[in-house]
């Protein structure tokens, strides 16, 4: 027998040439068998081969694909947020404004409004005022007012100034009636005594438009055109108008009679003004 290293027959150990037994697995060994050194005996058992994982479920490959997609969706968003703050910050780095474009859209719709505000004529500050002496356009605004019942010993004055002269009386009158009178633009001031309540309220302040007792009426709004007959009194006086100013230019025709009177008010007339006349009734 040829001299040699000698090996298991079961693992394949190097076993000592007088052995019977495996050091390493127990098994029982020929002591007449040697192995040669270039040819040891085979494994009892084949050694493993790793196999290659099992395809994956089709629900596997779904998940698989879903959250996939849900990831790319994701990173898209991410990358538009990041540009709106890129492009957010070369804004305001160049014109020094942080402000956002809806802002800048609400900015614009609310302008016009305010612009219109700005342009729209101021209100009249006070459209009833009561007694007292008035600055026009800033106490007061010009236009046409009217007492809505009689106040006993009123006075009211349309002034030029406020030096308190006579030269500054543009117009004036004294009344117990109803009155109304028309400022204009070009008057410095208003003067009432003992008026009570100048209104711009000029709604009918007579029960009837066909029969009437004294003050001042606006024709077609608180009386009828037409030819009127008076029950008289003493110190009658009564006026046709064209106007309310009170200035001589605005009285059409105007007469003064302690008898019963008749006057023919014209559809064209802008107000009748009756004192001490009693009633004045249509005549049909």
């Amino acid at each position: 027998m040829t001299e040699g290293r000698r090996f298991c027959e079961n693992c394949g150990t190097e076993i000592r040439q007088a052995t019977n037994f495996c050091p390493n697995c127990g098994a029982a060994q020929r002591p007449d068998q040697e192995m040669p050194l270039s040819q040891p005996p085979p494994l009892s058992q084949p050694p493993l081969q790793s196999q290659p994982p099992p395809p994956p479920a089709p629900e596997q490959r779904r998940g698989s694909c879903l959250r996939n997609v849900v990831g790319v969706i994701g990173l898209l968003v991410l990358l538009g947020i990041l540009a709106n703050l890129c492009e957010g910050g070369r804004e305001t780095s160049k014109g020094g404004s942080t402000t956002s474009e809806p802002d800048k859209q609400e900015k614009a719709q609310k302008e016009p409004a305010s612009k219109q505000k700005e342009e729209k004529a101021p209100e009249d500050p006070n459209p009833n005022f009561g007694d007292g002496t008035h600055r026009i356009g800033q106490d007061i605004q010009a236009g046409t007012y009217r007492t809505r019942k009689g106040s006993a010993g009123c006075y009211y004055a349309r002034l030029s100034g406020f030096s308190g002269g006579l030269e500054e009386i543009l117009a004036n009158d004294n009344t117990s009636d109803p009155a109304v009178v028309t400022i204009l633009e070009t008057d410095a001031g208003f003067e009432s005594k003992r008026c009570g309540t100048w209104t711009q309220d000029l709604s009918p302040v007579t029960q009837s438009t066909t029969s009437f007792e004294d003050g001042a009426y606006i024709v077609g709004t608180d009386i009828e055109p037409g030819t009127y007959r008076s029950s008289g009194g003493s110190g009658c006086y009564f006026s046709r108008l064209s106007g309310f100013t009170h200035d001589l230019g605005t009285i059409l025709a105007n007469n003064v009679t302690d008898e019963p009177a008749i006057v023919e008010i014209a559809p064209t007339d802008a107000g009748f003004e009756s004192k001490r006349c009693g009633t004045w009734t249509k005549m049909q």
